[in-house]
């Protein structure tokens, strides 16, 4: 059987980009919506604690990506060339990504799923905390697989050069 060799974009498309990043900011609203309902500081710290992740990445990786200053499937490397200047690509490849890189991400999700849980149980049923309680853990189980598996990276340059998310992720089982 003949191996089709898939596109590698030079800049994503725009449908592209706004899918995944419909995609991913309904995680963020979701749980900003749990964490709100809890609390107006909960909610605050909750969406401070996103734009600090989103901070360090476009700083930290977006400004040494081959996308820098081109839309990329999330479109970040685009808006980190306004804001930031351009790194060093070289560093881009330079860090190990283990789990511990990981755990903040982690934490956007299993803050507001504990948090939503604790209101279910404690306040009673509300469809729409239950409804933000699923999207997350069905973004994270089914969509995360097509953003990464189908849209973005099969297509992108930076994994044909060295991308250490990719790496981590696609690790063999010993």
């Amino acid at each position: 059987m003949k191996e089709e060799r898939l596109k590698i974009y030079e800049k994503y498309p725009l449908w592209m980009v706004a899918v995944i990043n419909i995609l991913t900011l309904a995680v963020y609203v979701a749980g900003a919506y749990i964490m709100f309902k809890l609390s107006l500081i909960t909610g605050i710290l909750y969406v401070i604690f996103i734009l600090i992740l989103e901070f360090q990445l476009y700083k930290n990786a977006c400004t040494c990506c081959c996308y820098y200053g081109k839309m990329c499937a999330f479109g970040k490397g685009a808006i980190a060339s306004v804001f930031f200047k351009k790194g060093d690509p070289k560093k881009f490849a330079e860090k190990e990504i283990s789990f511990k890189d990981m755990i903040p991400q982690l934490l956007v999700v299993l803050i507001p799923l504990t948090i939503g849980v604790a209101l279910l149980v404690s306040r009673g049923f509300d469809v729409l905390i239950l409804t933000a309680l699923i999207y997350p853990v069905f973004s994270w189980v089914c969509l995360n697989q097509i953003i990464y598996g189908k849209l973005a990276c099969p297509h992108c340059k930076q994994g044909t050069i060295c991308c250490q998310a990719l790496k981590f992720f696609s690790k063999k089982k010993k």
